[in-house]
């Protein structure tokens, strides 16, 4: 999510400032739901260098509503690209990869369908059959949890940062409400990209603490920082792609993509995790990653501030040292 970049240390190495967004086409891409997205195509980046081994790859899937450039900052704090070979990739939806705004016809689509796509692209456009690692934030998060199901002989670390195994109650809500709102503005491509004001307060009401917003805003300013939000939002975040992804998330649960149950979990994984969570994250609840990483007595962070889901930027720090230690 964009304001991750406003938390996250800026400052990149020279061969981040200078990479570009390229695409690969994985042709004709067949969903969960049997829908065909024909010309499918994935945007990424690439960072560092693919070792004669092939075994350092990183895999790092967007957040909802991100692209691979919202990423670079991140990925310039989080991994060492002189170890590294870091792949940045843009999930199917964001408005890069294929997309209702760019492909006609665009199906609903999971996040299975995401991570399929990306093991495509992987294993046919890199021609890799292994993954050192994967990680994201948020729905990069969610992203993770499906991977390492979904190919559990693929992976051999994964790390998701406050991202779920699947949805609780409270994330279907809010989820659902933002849908609601684009819904409720009619057919009308304009007013549906209007709705994307409200959007914005719902989605800001729920990205930090009632206390975060106290400590670091001012009420005198609230009216005008709600206006440019919208705006913001108007312009940056294509309702169709918005839906799209709300609900792909609406369909995360790993225990039915995989048929495996929450015991039979520590078998089915193979990969090593590493779980960060946010213990006052309002937008993806900490309660089913928590869960989830406890039954498999696995490596688990707790960032405890009130920055709610912001916690991995305002944290940073904490992060860090623990991604790097554990890669």
């Amino acid at each position: 999510m964009k304001k991750f970049l406003f938390f996250f240390s800026l400052c990149t190495t020279q061969i981040f400032a200078q990479n570009t967004l390229k695409f690969a086409s994985i042709g004709q891409f067949k969903t969960q739901g049997s829908k065909i997205i024909k010309n499918c195509k994935l945007g990424y980046r690439t960072f560092g260098q693919l070792n004669a081994e092939k075994s350092n790859a990183i895999l790092f899937p967007t957040w909802f509503g991100g692209t691979s450039e919202n990423l670079i900052a991140n990925a310039g704090t989080m991994i060492d690209t002189t170890k590294f070979y870091l792949i940045l990739v843009d999930a199917l939806g964001n408005g890069i990869s294929s997309s209702p705004s760019n492909t006609p016809g665009f199906p609903d689509i999971t996040i299975r369908d995401m991570v399929n796509a990306e093991y495509t692209l992987i294993t046919k456009n890199f021609q890799l059959n292994h993954l050192y690692a994967v990680m994201g934030i948020s729905m990069g998060g969610m992203q993770t949890f499906e991977w390492i199901t979904a190919y559990p002989d693929f992976v051999e670390k994964a790390i998701p940062i406050v991202g779920t195994p699947k949805q609780s109650y409270y994330d279907i809500l809010l989820w659902k409400t933002e849908w609601n709102i684009i819904e409720q503005a009619g057919k009308n491509p304009v007013a549906r990209k209007n709705a994307m004001r409200q959007v914005a307060t719902v989605h800001n009401l729920n990205l930090a603490t009632p206390d975060y917003y106290v400590r670091t805003e001012k009420a005198e300013e609230a009216y005008a920082k709600m206006q440019k939000s919208g705006e913001d939002r108007v312009k940056g975040n294509n309702p169709e792609n918005w839906i799209c992804q709300i609900k792909a998330m609406l369909s995360q649960d790993i225990y039915q993509t995989s048929g495996k149950s929450l015991s039979e979990m520590p078998n089915h994984i193979k990969a090593k995790l590493l779980v960060i969570v946010a213990t006052r994250d309002a937008m993806v609840n900490p309660y089913t990653a928590t869960e989830f990483a406890k039954a498999l007595n696995t490596n688990y962070v707790e960032l405890t501030g009130d920055c709610g889901h912001l916690a991995p930027g305002c944290e940073t720090d904490k992060v860090k040292k623990a991604i790097a230690a554990f890669l």
